[in-house]
């Protein structure tokens, strides 16, 4: 990468593979496959694929496991440093970086002055 350029953002399924390949299993694909914590709530996304009939979105599922990782403290994943050693960590709050970047701007946005008739 060269100097400027910003680091590439996964989409939430690849973080999530990212997550379970290098921080949990230590980079070994076999233990990423052969997985049995039933209880992570990236099991069932961990291959890469979104089971048929999952029903939530994967950045909800990021969610959950954040307030999995920080024991519910919903202000502590706010303020989560771990920016650079957790793949999942651009989805820490439920939404991607691209609709939380515009729903901020959004919000930010001076409103039109409405006058009553």
């Amino acid at each position: 990468m060269r100097q400027g350029d910003a680091p590439k953002i996964l989409s939430p399924i690849e973080a999530v593979r990212r997550y379970c390949l290098a921080a949990c299993m230590g980079g070994q694909r076999s233990l990423v496959a052969s997985c049995t914590d039933r209880g992570c709530p990236f099991h069932p996304l961990r291959m890469k694929e979104v089971p048929e009939g999952f029903g939530v979105r994967v950045v909800r599922v990021v969610r959950r496991f954040c307030l999995r990782c920080t024991v519910g403290d919903r202000d502590a994943i706010r303020r989560c440093t771990e920016r650079d050693a957790c793949p999942v960590w651009p989805y820490r709050v439920g939404v991607s970086p691209r609709k939380l970047k515009r729903l901020l701007a959004e919000k930010r946005r001076p409103k039109q002055l409405e006058l009553p008739l």
